[in-house]
């Protein structure tokens, strides 16, 4: 058994020699990109332990500290959209995305004294275990809800697994004394689009996208069918206030309109070019004439379909001139559950008209006040319906 002792000395000598090399290679590593970046990342260290050896107030925890660092860190590369996202408010752009969440079925906001007020859906959970519009939630699961928490953090507390309980404390308005209450989380659907027939005798359908998601393909499509059905051949597409979402939702939405073609064009570092071409799709929309209705609000994504539209001649742009926000991030999601998001590229339009900072200049201006508003009026609806109805 002598070979067998030495064959397993020398696996062991092996690895304590590579681990040696292993080491030495990743500090080595360590101290080339501290050269490489002239800077002292130990000022960082000592920066940190100034402060919680000296900081005369609370001393934040660990885990914020860090957080605090990665913003830091992502401000420094003074790009808008290159960002760190942490867990609870990237969960919730999971489930904007997704179209769907587990769920209480219920709204929360803040009131003017800083107390969060709940306002439920009907006939859903919330409403079921007899939490009233107007009640003050003061627990969940048995952690105090204080003034300073951000909403996003109480709602990501609020959500969980489909079919799991939550147990909340909560005050109505009109009483004193606390009650607690335990939901169960159901599926909470959120539709990115919705439609209508706005004048049958004209033909004239009506589609607003709100965010352009996993399921908005499909849930187009389900709309596009239904307004073909009752005789529509012309609509208004409206896209004001949607701030983008994901990319291939945004082609495969323009693909619904085109026919053939270039949805649009990423430019990538050193001046890579990269097309997207419209995907082959049944859809009775690739005939109608169609108004497309954008604003300030309009961005990324949703700045994608309207600037693939106006190119080739399918739509109208009617309204005000769009946000002008055409970079596109890499997301890495971290294993914490936060994210981090890297501008790594720019889009253009098919006929290569620049998005980012830019914008898209609507064929047909027309503004929006806020007397408009109070009163109830909608003269970039108006002024598109006219359009297709044939009134120059």
């Amino acid at each position: 058994m002598r070979w067998w002792r030495g064959l397993v000395i020398g696996v062991l000598v092996g690895a304590l020699i590579g681990g040696v090399f292993l080491l030495g290679y990743v500090l080595g590593k360590r101290h080339e990109q501290r050269a490489e970046a002239g800077a002292d990342f130990d000022v960082l260290w000592t920066v940190r332990n100034l402060l919680q050896a000296n900081f005369i107030g609370e001393i934040p925890s660990a885990q914020a500290q860090v957080y605090g660092a990665a913003h830091g860190l992502t401000a420094a590369f003074n790009d808008p959209y290159t960002v760190f996202v942490e867990p609870a408010p990237r969960q919730i752009e999971r489930d904007e995305l997704a179209g769907h969440f587990g769920g209480i079925g219920a709204y929360m906001s803040r009131d003017d004294a800083g107390d969060v007020i709940v306002t439920v859906m009907r006939d859903r959970p919330a409403a079921q275990a007899g939490i009233q519009d107007g009640d003050v939630l003061l627990e969940v699961d048995g952690k105090p809800i204080t003034k300073e928490m951000k909403i996003e953090d109480i709602v990501a507390l609020v959500r969980g697994e489909v079919g799991s309980k939550v147990k909340l404390k909560l005050r109505h308005a009109d009483q004193s004394e606390p009650f607690t209450v335990d939901v169960v989380r159901e599926r909470i659907d959120t539709p990115s689009v919705e439609w209508r027939v706005l004048d049958k005798g004209k033909h004239i359908g009506y589609v607003r996208i709100s965010i352009f998601g996993e399921q908005t393909a499909q849930e187009l499509q389900t709309g596009l069918t239904e307004l073909a059905g009752q005789g529509v051949d012309k609509l208004i597409f409206d896209l004001r206030g949607n701030g983008g979402g994901l990319v291939d939702a945004a082609i495969d939405t323009a693909s619904q309109f085109l026919k053939d073609g270039v949805v649009l064009r990423e430019i990538k570092r050193g001046g890579q070019e990269r097309f997207y071409p419209v995907k082959p799709a049944k859809s009775p929309a690739q005939d109608w004439k169609i108004a497309l209705l954008v604003d300030g609000g309009t961005a990324s994504a949703a700045e994608i379909v309207a600037g693939a539209l106006q190119d080739q001649g399918r739509a109208i742009l009617v309204g005000e001139k769009t946000y002008g926000k055409g970079s596109v991030q890499e997301v890495h999601e971290l294993p914490d559950g936060s994210s981090l998001h890297v501008t790594v590229a720019r889009w253009l339009t098919p006929d290569r008209h620049q998005i980012d900072k830019t914008g898209l200049a609507p064929d047909v201006q027309v503004n929006i006040t806020d007397e408009d508003r109070s009163a109830g009026r909608d003269p970039q609806l108006s002024r598109a319906q006219a359009w297709l109805a044939g009134e120059r």
